[in-house]
């Protein structure tokens, strides 16, 4: 039913007060403006601008998923809309669903091909997507085009992050990390510092100036920088442990015509080699990968709370989870796992499992899961120098990854006296020294015959959206390991949050 002029006014009004918010940069006043975009959607399912406004708030707080669900709404109303494919791009870009992402860039410069930013985002997808000849073309056609344009510093910006990409294959890398660092230093535009301190990392490193690349690896880190409690979070691991090893008896599901035994659960802290396990174990016939898929915490009860902004629900309280609500639990998450595949295999790799391992043991009895492991250090250097699409707070901060990654070691340590879980630890280090012989173990574990295919994972055309997808396309090699060494010299706060989180015992008592 249409608005009378007063109504419609006030919802204009309304509206520009929200594109305001979301657009402000600032993920706190987008996160408070998002319930308020919600009930506008519930009023108006079908505006476009609500549903574009609230996929670009998603977008602004890293929930890509839910960006790209309400993008995909727009798109079906008026498909044909540059603006919506553009932004739609995006967010497909950001999840690196970039096939996917390519296209919108396309139907954007069919509509209007002088379309800068549409023709600097299809050659990063491109470049994305190993198309890196095509890509650099695409960047040498956007130089040619708007040479003698008067570019703004957002144009200006992205052509200087996009030179230092292709640097040192196509351009000159102290040329392209100058240029960059000239930008950053002149516009303070956190955008660019955010994407462009990893590039700036990346060729420091290429001179070996190690110190000046982990200068840009904080500066990037710092732009998203929010509160973090370490003992907050330690709390509600506690509380965790206490749920599912304090004998609370939570009963097993019941639920008929559940063969969990075909699920394969790839867990442990991000750049743990989670990526790399999957690809391997996708290449026998009977395995359908699933990647990081979100059925467990799904699962979760809706009457668990977060613990502390940037975190996710967790089970910690044992009445919750009778058997009726088990048994439902159950059956949800096997119909979602149906739903990749009804009689292979399913692996699904979401690394934050490892914290609901009993849980995954009681809802799908017989499901097994590998338990990827990587030296602390190696591990926590790696997540503190990604760039990591979602916001994974504790990455942003040495102290609060070294207190994350202890407390981490003490949820699965606690998870592997548990006699119903089915578990086997895979160690990263072991795996690129002996890869053969590690797999076999895990083959035999899961239940599967040896194929030699597992050896040649690099070869396959398979799709990665995660952090990892470059290295899954390349054979295995061992530089990964003690690659935090020329580093160490600055990683005291993040050996001082390993020190003290290994030290505090349950309740926060020492140990």
């Amino acid at each position: 039913m249409p608005l009378n002029p007063k109504d419609q006014q006030k919802f204009v009004e309304l509206l520009k007060k929200l594109h305001m918010a979301v657009n402000s940069g600032n993920v706190e006043i987008t996160m408070q403006a998002m319930p308020k975009l919600m009930e506008l959607h519930e009023r108006f399912p079908k505006n476009v601008n609500v549903l574009v406004l609230i996929g670009r708030g998603y977008m602004a707080i890293r929930n890509l998923p839910k960006s790209i669900e309400f993008y995909r709404k727009a798109i079906g109303i008026m498909p044909m809309e540059p603006d919506i494919n553009f932004q739609y791009g995006l967010a497909l870009e950001n999840q690196n669903l970039l096939d996917q992402a390519l296209d919108r860039f396309d139907r954007v410069l069919q509509k209007q091909p002088d379309n800068f930013y549409a023709m600097r985002h299809r050659t990063s997808t491109l470049d994305g997507l190993g198309r890196r000849q095509e890509a650099y073309e695409g960047y040498v056609e956007i130089v040619e085009k708007f040479k003698d344009a008067e570019l703004d510093d957002n144009q200006l910006n992205a052509l200087a992050i996009t030179a230092a990409a292709f640097a040192p294959d196509y351009t000159d890398p102290r040329e392209s990390l100058e240029g960059l660092e000239e930008r950053i230093e002149a516009t303070n535009d956190p955008d660019l510092l955010r994407a462009g301190s990893i590039q700036l990392a990346r060729l420091h490193k290429l001179f070996d100036e190690h110190d000046e690349a982990f200068g840009w690896y904080e500066r990037g880190k710092a732009v998203d920088r929010d509160d973090w409690d370490c003992e907050k979070h330690s709390a509600n691991i506690d509380e965790l442990i206490r749920c599912w090893s304090g004998g609370h008896e939570i009963p097993f599901s019941q639920a008929k015509n559940i063969d969990a035994s075909r699920l394969v659960f790839i867990v442990g802290m991000p750049r743990s080699g989670t990526s790399l396990t999957e690809q391997m174990l996708s290449q026998l016939k009977d395995i359908e990968p699933g990647g990081e898929m979100n059925v467990i915490d799904a699962q979760i009860h809706r009457s668990e709370k977060a613990a502390m902004r940037h975190s996710k629900p967790l089970p910690v309280s044992p009445h919750l989870y009778t058997q009726p609500v088990i048994d439902s639990m159950s059956k949800d998450a096997m119909k979602a796992y149906n739903k990749v595949h009804r009689r292979k295999s399913i692996t699904d790799k979401q690394p934050y499992n490892y914290l609901l391992v009993p849980m995954i043991a009681h809802i799908l009895p017989g499901a097994k899961i590998i338990h990827c492991t990587r030296d602390p250090l190696d591990c926590c250097f790696s997540n503190y120098t990604t760039a990591f699409t979602q916001l994974h707070m504790q990455t942003h901060d040495q102290y609060w990854l070294g207190r994350y990654f202890a407390d981490y070691e003490r949820v699965m340590d606690a998870w592997h006296q548990l006699p119903e879980v089915e578990m086997i630890d895979l160690p990263y280090e072991e795996l690129v020294r002996d890869a053969e012989g590690q797999m076999r173990r895990v083959v035999e574990f899961i239940g599967h015959e040896w194929d030699d295919s597992i050896l040649r994972f690099h070869e396959s055309e398979r799709k990665v959206i995660t952090a990892s997808r470059d290295q899954v396309k390349k054979k295995l090699y061992t530089s990964s390991i003690a690659k935090y060494a020329p580093y160490e010299h600055r990683l005291d706060e993040l050996k001082r949050g390993l020190e003290e989180g290994r030290a505090r015992g349950i309740g926060g008592k020492d140990a």
